[in-house]
């Protein structure tokens, strides 16, 4: 009898089994048809989207060429934002530097060339890489909630790439608006620490000093580069394509 009901027990336990394992296959079946129908998703509407800006640049440059270069400007922030991946894999430095010099001259658009922004990078950046979009959501978040037009105090954002210690630090200034605030979810800056922690672990550092006038923040992160080549120390400033003036951080003073 004891070994009639623990056959019977057993058998009872791995049908049981059985079925919960049926079931957990069947939801990993319809979770990898998510998957890829939102991966095919996400295949059309970027082509989409790609495809009507493209025809509003043709509409729009024959009634006006600096409306029709906002239009590109635009496409090719989409373009690039759309094609990183959400993962934490690596980018190459001068895809992010390009993308930083679009969102500025898409804003310069938008605030009729009245933005106040210096914008500079030292060191050699050939093939140097990093995780992305963590550079471009520091300035978005400048354009957002910065004051950017003052000529007295513009926009610092220093980028330095250190071949001598492996790391790249960015260094930002910005008064901040006045009156009523924007409202932020502050998901962009806490996506920032989450990325940065989950990536670089202890290796990086972020610090952000800020009072009721002006906002700084110095980040500094390691690089990698992905071959040995070294190219020449080189220096840009958007300051000098959007004919502001350049002025060293100094402290504000009301």
């Amino acid at each position: 009898m004891f070994v009639k009901y623990a056959l019977l027990s057993f058998s009872i336990y791995y049908f049981r089994q059985s079925i919960n394992r049926e079931k957990e296959l069947r939801i990993i079946e319809k979770e990898k048809l998510d998957t890829e129908y939102a991966f095919l998703r996400a295949q059309i509407n970027p082509r989409f989207l790609n495809n009507t800006l493209n025809f509003f640049f043709a509409k729009s440059l024959p009634h006006s060429e600096e409306l029709a270069n906002g239009i590109m400007t635009l496409s090719e922030i989409m373009r690039y934002s759309l094609a990183i991946d959400s993962d934490d894999r690596m980018t190459l430095i001068d895809q992010e530097i390009e993308h930083i010099k679009n969102v500025i001259k898409i804003n310069q658009l938008r605030f009729n060339h009245k933005l106040q922004i210096d914008f500079k990078i030292e060191g050699n950046t050939h093939n140097v890489r990093l995780i992305p979009l963590i550079l471009i959501t520091v300035v978005e978040n400048i354009l957002k909630h910065g004051n950017c037009t003052d000529q007295n105090y513009p926009v610092k954002i220093f980028l330095t790439i250190n071949e001598a210690d492996g790391y790249v630090y960015l260094n930002t200034f910005n008064l901040k608006k006045k009156g009523p605030k924007e409202l932020s979810s502050g998901i962009g800056l806490d996506n920032i620490k989450k990325r940065l922690a989950h990536h670089y672990q202890e290796r990086f550092i972020l610090n952000i000093t800020e009072s009721e006038q002006d906002y700084l923040l110095d980040l500094s992160i390691p690089s990698s580069t992905s071959a040995s080549e070294v190219k020449q120390s080189t220096q840009i400033t958007l300051a000098e394509q959007f004919t502001l003036h350049t002025i060293k951080p100094k402290p504000y003073t009301p």
